[in-house]
């Protein structure tokens, strides 16, 4: 009988921003990738699968056989009207894909489940792991119930709980700040409306980011969570001022009130103390600026 391949990965979410990056470095590096879609699927290898639907699910799951996971599926646009899908999908998604690996006894080596740095809420300074979690919109409570859930699967299979702060990079939706504003400067607008200017973030870059889940796969961490971040934040006139070195165009900044919005996170900044502790080593992030001309020029 042909053995099976140990290093099968199931990425739910894959058509998705960073499933897509993913499945990309993986395959370069040898693994079988495989993953759930919630749209139409375009490949041989990704299922068209709810997370909500568990007898969906659990076909994809035996079907694959996968050693590792990582969970990616989500709501993730924090500004989701739609309250329900949000801890539906966020929570209960999530659980079905617990109790799936769990009825069907599969040899799990590692499950990275995607949190956020929501979970933090409204407070200032470095946010280390160790910080009593305050979230401040729906989109970070049902990341933050997620976590508490997850933690009784902890005696059964070897989980971290990522919370990665902000990242972009190419084949990000138009929707979210860094693309919109990259569109605008491509197509040489001559404004653009945006919403709380006074705000500080991280701008990783999403390749950076792929790399760092991979790591933490083939780490001997688990049952624990873990920021994934660079601890460095950028002000929406550093990103503009970028842009306009770039590119040699200028935009007009005009404040939407629709865009501002409520319970706005001033800053998030992760420690990355952790971080490279799990991993034994320290990363090299692109800088903003090489992600910028990385999006602007592809």
């Amino acid at each position: 009988m042909e053995e099976p391949f140990k290093n099968t990965v199931l990425i739910t979410g894959i058509g998705g921003f960073t499933g897509a990056h993913l499945e990309a470095k993986m395959k370069k590096m040898g693994y079988r990738v495989f993953g759930t879609t919630n749209s139409t699927a375009l490949k041989q290898n990704h299922f068209q699968c709810n997370i909500l639907n568990k007898e969906s699910l659990f076909e994809v799951v035996s079907i694959v056989k996968p050693n590792f996971i990582i969970h990616l599926a989500a709501i993730s646009f924090v500004a989701s009207k739609d309250v329900t899908a949000i801890y539906n999908t966020n929570i209960l998604g999530t659980l079905n894909l617990l109790e799936c690996l769990d009825e069907l006894k599969l040899d799990i080596k590692k499950i990275i489940l995607a949190s956020s740095a929501a979970i933090y809420g409204n407070v200032e300074g470095m946010l280390s792991e160790s910080l009593c979690p305050k979230p401040v919109n729906h989109y970070g409570n049902s990341k933050l119930v997620m976590e508490n859930m997850v933690a009784s699967y902890f005696n059964k299979f070897e989980i971290i709980i990522a919370r990665p702060f902000n990242y972009t990079g190419i084949g990000q939706n138009n929707s979210f700040l860094i693309p919109k504003i990259v569109k605008h400067f491509r197509e040489k607008k001559s404004t653009i409306k945006l919403g709380n200017l006074h705000t500080f973030r991280e701008y990783n870059n999403v390749r950076s980011f792929s790399d760092i889940y991979i790591k933490l796969l083939n780490s001997t961490f688990h049952s624990d969570k873990v920021n994934i971040c660079s601890g460095t934040t950028y002000s929406i006139g550093e990103i503009l001022s970028m842009l306009e070195r770039i590119t040699g165009h200028s935009l007009k900044v005009e404040v939407n009130p629709m865009f501002v919005r409520k319970n706005e996170i001033v800053e998030l900044k992760g420690s990355t103390n952790k971080l490279f502790s799990v991993l034994r080593q320290s990363i090299k992030f692109k800088t903003l600026e090489e992600t910028l001309i990385e999006m602007i020029t592809q």
